[in-house]
């Protein structure tokens, strides 16, 4: 082989060494248009436990599970549904004590979001009443595409396989507030990484991470004070094949615990107490149609 054969040869091998791999947009905020349809399924679980000497004050564990056919009925500039008409709707709920149903069967009724992210529930002309109203409202809040899921975890910029970036963290704090969890000190940075799928190599997954040093509530009683504290919170994305297509699932989990004291007049000693929290969310999008608009 000649000098300039392998020099060819060479710098061709570099060439293609020097390829990288295929970055991709990643868009986790689809467009909506007048007329698309979805199965929307969405279920929220909440465990926790305050405890006072070792003894249990209160205690909540309840599933709510909410499932729905969604049509869009009004769009802002963006593509962000102002309406949708839910039909089939139910609002499944899952205790210690006992399961239920909020809805009849078939039930179907309007969901109008103003641009402050409020929401209203009408239905027969008139106004859901405010207790179902708050209960509906509660769980549709945690639909990922209407949270700072989307803003948090977007790259910005084209990504690989196997890529982590940081993501911001005074997005994530205004994220965890919606949760009543402020955070005062991060336990390291707070990432994202594209994956491949577990069953499915041609499946795309977001993973990511909010690690918590320390955090306080909303809100106190003016004699407790808190100790120690930590949390974090994990979730992943199932993404679709199509670029324009809203992620398929999305499932995060929020574990927390908070220590403190509480002191009282006449009291000799300040009362320990403790709160240990668990919350997860689980999401299903199936589109079912989509406008002859989406085409263009």
């Amino acid at each position: 082989m000649s000098f300039a054969t392998r020099l060819v040869a060479s710098l061709s091998l570099l060439f293609t060494l020097s390829i990288p791999a295929q970055a991709e947009e990643v868009r986790l905020q689809r467009r909506h248009h007048v007329g698309d349809s979805y199965a929307l399924s969405l279920r929220t679980t909440t465990q926790s436990a305050l405890r006072a000497r070792s003894r249990s004050l209160q205690a909540e564990d309840v599933q709510l599970t909410y499932t729905a056919t969604v049509e869009v009925l009004e769009t802002d500039a963006a593509g962000r549904p102002l309406r949708e008409r839910h039909a089939g709707a139910q609002l499944r709920y899952e205790r210690p004590d006992g399961a239920g149903a909020l809805f009849r069967e078939g039930a179907s009724f309007e969901v109008r979001r103003d641009a402050d992210g409020g929401l209203a529930l009408f239905a027969n002309d008139g106004r859901v009443e405010r207790k179902i109203e708050k209960l509906v409202g509660a769980v549709l809040a945690t639909q990922f595409e209407y949270t700072l899921a989307p803003a948090l975890l977007e790259p910005g910029r084209p990504v690989e396989i196997g890529e982590t970036w940081e993501l911001d963290p005074k997005i994530a704090r205004r994220l965890l507030r919606a949760h009543d969890v402020r955070i005062v000190d991060f336990a390291g940075p707070v990432t994202a990484t594209l994956a491949r799928g577990d069953d499915d190599a041609n499946a795309r997954v977001i993973r990511y991470r909010i690690p918590i040093a320390r955090w306080e509530p909303g809100a106190l009683p003016d004699n407790a004070r808190t100790a120690e504290s930590d949390a974090q919170v994990e979730g992943e994305i199932r993404l679709s094949a199509d670029p324009d297509a809203a992620p398929l699932e999305h499932r995060s989990k929020l574990v927390s615990s908070l220590h403190g004291v509480l002191t009282a007049s006449g009291v000799a000693a300040p009362v320990p107490w403790s709160l240990e929290n668990a919350s997860a969310s689980e999401q299903s999008t199936r589109i079912l149609r989509r406008s002859i608009a989406a085409n263009f």
